[in-house]
């Protein structure tokens, strides 16, 4: 159904009129109208109502066509305008086109009126939605709050949105469009940049700078633009946005300076902390030198045995509080991220065997048996911080013999990947201990946790150890991880990158020496499955036939079968300890079975080799087992080893606090400068038991005075003193010294933090040892330092002995 119309007619003839109306409802038009034929008529029904067309005649006696169309166009009415005549030459036409008649019907042809009709109202439709839809986009325009452009490629600002002229401070659009675009940057680099951007682009996105507003004030901007190109491709406006982000901007200044607040608060609470634990770990070692290195001293003397208990109760209790205090200090230093691995060069089989030892007494007490498998095939020369690679494996390996109560604990490295420059090494700590419950292993790498609620008071430690050796592990560019059942043993095992160094000469396996194995056949006897699987493995990696057994009885039906003639030298390996037979009744009987030439026995012994002698016996090797004394041990028994020129170390190396001190130490002057009086007493006690000629000074100025007087060949030097601390004394020390002298300064300090050992090294000190200090430690640095710098008193001591 159409739409009724409703219509104007401007006609001084009602038949006329009638003759029009007719016409367009037999076209199809459905409409209502109203015919007036006077100015005052026309003037009364435009006020009155809504018309949506206007027919108007072009000559009547009072009134015309191009006068209705002007009253109706002066009034402001997009209404659609035909003007009808009975006569309308060609100039009419253009003149009532002209002034904006929208068509011109003659009276003589009023069958096109309706097709005029049509056509007007829906074009006057189409026009009427479009002006609303300008309209509707125009108040957006108007109503956003956020600034709008078109300007020329000169930069003359040509269309712009109120928001705009608000934001720049400007009073109307006119006084904007006469501002230099210019003068509204702050910074011309800023809009160098963003000009250039567009220019290469064709568009700018987020793009931020300061702005200058008319009373000269600053706002933050955010200015997005695209460039607008004309039919021959050329740029022929730019067209952009810009948005106040001032108050962003001060919110993110003031962020940014609560965060610097924070920052500073953490940055002051970690040196707090620092100097915190920097005091404690003094105040605590400071004692403690006393408590451990009089423990040490006293289990050296002549007590009874329940003095010695004693004794030995004091040394493992100030033990376990160095290792508590350590562990949270390396705790604290990892939390924070100071913690930096050295890179330095070392032999890994090297440090597994020293490990392995250093655990040997404390397995030995408990009855476990412990082993270490190295792989012998590991790059000689490798680089990176030999002594944190150790604290994992000390930490493993402590909590493996501390958590067994019976059976063995059995260490392993091996290779896992090798490149040109690196190897990624994977480390097992195997234990048949008490296992971890699987509720608890989850949690078992978190701080200050342990597998159960009991565990810290029955076997101690502050539950840090594993956490302390996971996050080392994942700095070496590795990870750590376990597996264990309850009442079966555990699995810890870590990986570790290290970088490939320097090649180090292992001097105990040569390819000379290994070729002299051919001739051998080794019997292992050992009631260890793990150890017998160890010894096995090294005795295969050196091309050795062998033959693994757990008692003495299998032990000797093997040696019946052996072929007369057999010409391969037979070696039986046998641990002193094995159950269910003497050690050495096997190895007699072993002895006496046949050809005392082609039977040889090594026996393995929990206690020092040095200390053992028998003739049923041909070489004694101490537990652990380490590959280069079982090697050398070997390579004593080959057939024929002329020319090989491989120093036998079958017995254990030489302890630098054996009761025997070497006699060339005495040469050696040692001045222990300190201000405290036990540290003074311990430490003048210990360098006589280690057999070093000591002098004691009780402060930094005496010291210097018998520095100068004494020439000392090593000075230790406490860094904490009243008046000159260490550092100002080694200054000191260095300055009157000049180029012509050059003593050797170790640093003696409680301190144990990180940067600790670097800034005495910068002051001038050459080493530096942590309190408590141990025997075995500072002998180990002394006389690293007198074969290193001191020659001339080795070279001395031979001459009086030669």
């Amino acid at each position: 159904m159409k739409q009724s119309r409703h219509m104007l007619i401007v006609e001084d003839s009602p038949g006329d009129a009638e003759l029009e109306v007719r016409a367009l409802r037999q076209g199809g038009c459905e409409l209502t109208y109203e015919r007036v034929d006077t100015p005052e008529a026309m003037q009364a029904a435009l006020e009155s109502g809504h018309w949506d067309l206007v027919i108007a005649d072009y000559s009547m006696p009072h009134f015309n066509g191009l006068a209705a169309l002007k009253m109706l166009r002066d009034k402001g009415l997009d209404v659609p305008f035909i003007l009808v005549s009975g006569a309308v030459g060609e100039e009419v036409a253009v003149e009532a086109m002209k002034c904006g008649a929208d068509d011109y019907v003659l009276k003589s042809n009023l069958a096109r009126l309706p097709l005029a009709v049509e056509r007007e109202l829906r074009d006057s439709e189409v026009r009427v939605e479009r002006n609303r839809a300008e309209a509707r986009y125009r108040s957006l325009v108007d109503r956003l709050p956020v600034g709008l452009y078109r300007i020329s490629t000169g930069g003359d600002i040509l269309e712009f949105n109120p928001a705009l002229i608000d934001m720049l401070g400007f009073q109307d659009g006119d006084t904007l469009k006469r501002a230099d675009v210019a003068e509204l940057w702050l910074h011309a680099e800023e809009r160098a940049r963003f000009e250039a951007v567009i220019e290469k682009e064709g568009v700018v996105k987020n793009f931020e700078m300061e702005m200058r507003r008319r009373d000269g004030s600053i706002i933050w901007c955010e200015q997005s633009a695209r460039a607008v190109y004309d039919a021959a491709g050329k740029v022929g406006h730019y067209e952009g946005v810009l948005v106040d982000i001032t108050s962003r901007k001060r919110a993110e200044q003031e962020a940014n300076r609560a965060r610097d607040q924070v920052r500073d608060l953490a940055l002051e609470a970690a040196r707090l902390r620092s100097d915190f634990l920097a005091s404690m770990s003094h105040e605590i070692r400071t004692p403690l030198s006393g408590i451990i290195g009089t423990g040490e001293l006293l289990s050296r003397s002549a007590l009874t045995p329940e003095q010695r208990r004693q004794t030995e109760i004091i040394r493992s209790s100030g033990e376990l509080l160095l290792t508590t205090v350590n562990d949270i200090l390396d705790f604290s230093k990892l939390a924070a991220g100071r913690v930096v691995l050295e890179k330095l060069d070392f032999d890994l089989v090297e440090l597994t065997e020293s490990l392995v030892d250093s655990f040997a007494a404390t397995a030995r007490a408990k009855g476990i048996e412990l082993a270490l498998h190295a792989d012998i095939h590991m790059p000689t020369g490798l680089r990176g911080d030999p002594n944190r690679l150790r604290q994992i494996l000390n930490n493993l390996v402590s909590n493996a013999i501390k958590f067994t109560q019976q059976g063995e604990v059995i260490v392993r490295a091996n290779r896992v990947e090798d490149t040109a420059d690196d190897v990624l090494v994977r480390f097992e700590v195997v234990d048949t201990g008490i296992g971890i419950a699987s509720e608890t292993q989850g949690r078992l790498f978190q701080p200050f946790v342990q597998a159960e609620g009991s565990t810290s008071r029955r076997f101690g430690g502050t539950g840090l150890g594993l956490v302390i050796a996971a996050k080392l592990a994942e700095q070496m560019g590795g990870e750590i991880g376990f597996e264990s059942a309850p009442g079966k043993g555990s699995n810890f095992h870590f990986t570790a990158r290290l970088e490939k160094g320097l090649e180090i000469v292992r001097p105990w396996m040569t390819a000379t020496a290994t070729s002299c194995f051919n001739g051998m056949r080794v019997l292992i006897v050992n009631d260890s499955p793990a150890t017998r699987q160890v010894i096995s493995e090294y005795l295969s990696s050196w091309g050795i036939e062998n033959v693994a057994v757990g008692s003495g009885a299998e032990a000797l039906d093997l040696l019946k079968l052996a072929r007369p003639g057999d010409e391969k030298q037979i070696v039986v390996l046998i641990d002193e300890q094995i159950s269910g037979v003497s050690a050495l009744g096997l190895a007699r009987a072993i002895k006496q079975h046949s050809d005392i030439k082609h039977n040889k026995v090594i026996m393995f012994s929990a206690e020092s080799a040095a200390k053992n002698t028998t003739e049923v016996a041909d070489a004694w090797i101490t537990k652990p087992v380490r590959p280069s004394h079982l090697f050398s041990g070997l390579l004593e028994l080959c057939k024929n080893t002329d020319g090989v020129g491989t120093k036998t170390i079958a017995a254990a190396p030489p302890s630098p606090i054996d009761n025997q001190p070497p006699q060339w130490r005495k040469a050696v002057r040692v001045l222990l400068v300190d201000d405290n009086l036990v540290n003074r007493t311990i430490g003048a006690q210990q360098l006589s038991v280690l057999g070093y000629t000591a002098e004691i000074a009780d402060g930094a100025r005496p010291g210097l005075e018998l520095v100068s007087s004494r020439r000392p060949d090593i000075v230790l030097m406490d860094c904490e003193m009243p008046e000159m601390d260490g550092y100002e004394a080694v200054a000191e020390i260095r300055r009157r010294e000049g180029d012509t002298r050059h003593t050797v300064v170790i640093a003696l300090t409680a301190h144990a933090t990180e940067g600790d050992r670097a800034r005495c090294l910068n002051a001038g000190m050459d080493d530096y040892l942590s309190k408590p200090v141990k025997l075995k430690s500072l002998a180990e640095m002394l006389d690293t330092w007198v074969r290193g710098k001191l020659n001339h008193i080795l070279t001395s001591e031979q001459h009086m002995t030669g």
